[in-house]
């Protein structure tokens, strides 16, 4: 039976887009580098004035998966990872006690977005899931083994591994985490900062939304990120039945609000 819970994020849709020009020049002239982050913990040298404790995060887009179920509920092999920048980094959560208690977020909204920044975020999420075992956790990992596999596939060529990771990250969040939750301020909705209105948005809808349609990840990218369930659109609800699940998809477009996961009884 899938387990319950709640989580909180700060904005859903925080992540921001580039022109395709402006990407193709960020790989061109980063391909061969590395971006340095600040990690919310760094500090100055009072001697030199020079930035310590940062974090060297990867700009490439190919995932060596550091055990077979990385990224998935249970399994914490990627603080192990040495190609992993946070596995040192302190990561607080959400305290509901303490809410601005979080640097999760923070670091989040740190690293580059685009392509040259998927697999910082990957692994960002893989590493609060190891320590903390949430939906929220679960359900960003899976997004961003998503944005990974899409980065690294072309018309010729797709990174299957990193596809069939990116599922089992997904159905993870329906196995694990069913009833989760997580909640977003409407950071564009005319509020005075501060008393911007929250939204709870079911995680099982989001992974079923994200598998079935491509437009649901525009907030990723622009245009949405490529299928992992290729062919027509009853074969992801065919996969659900696989899993154990049904799928209702949403009608009322472009929101997507009224869509409906169900644990199947057979």
């Amino acid at each position: 039976m899938p387990s319950r819970g709640f989580t909180k994020m700060i904005n859903l849709n925080r992540q921001a887009t580039q022109p395709a020009v402006f990407k193709h020049l960020s790989i061109a002239l980063l391909a061969a580098a590395t971006l340095i982050v600040a990690g919310c913990n760094s500090e100055r040298d009072e001697n030199d004035g020079e930035l310590i404790n940062a974090l060297v995060l990867p700009t490439d887009v190919v995932l060596n998966l550091y055990c077979e179920n990385v990224g998935i509920f249970g399994e914490n092999c990627v603080l192990e990872d040495p190609e992993n920048p946070y596995a040192t980094t302190t990561i607080i959560e959400f305290d509901v006690n303490n809410p601005d208690a979080a640097n999760k977020f923070e670091l989040y909204n740190a690293i580059p977005a685009g392509p040259t920044g998927a697999k910082a975020r990957f692994y960002l999420w893989a590493t609060a899931l190891a320590r903390r075992q949430s939906g929220e956790n679960q359900y960003y990992t899976a997004l961003h083994l998503h944005e990974l596999f899409d980065a690294n596939s072309n018309v010729l060529s797709e990174d299957e591994l990193v596809r069939e990771q990116a599922l089992k990250a997904y159905r993870s969040v329906l196995d694990n985490f069913f009833g989760s939750v997580t909640v977003f301020k409407c950071f564009t909705c005319g509020f005075p900062p501060g008393e911007e209105p929250e939204n709870a948005v079911p995680l099982n809808e989001r992974v079923a939304d994200h598998l079935f349609r491509t437009a649901s990840t525009d907030f990723v990218v622009p245009g949405g990120l490529r299928r992992l369930v290729p062919g027509p659109d009853f074969l992801v609800q065919d996969l659900f039945v696989e899993w154990g699940y049904s799928y209702q998809p949403c009608t009322d477009l472009p929101d997507c609000t009224n869509g409906v996961v169900t644990v199947g009884e057979f």
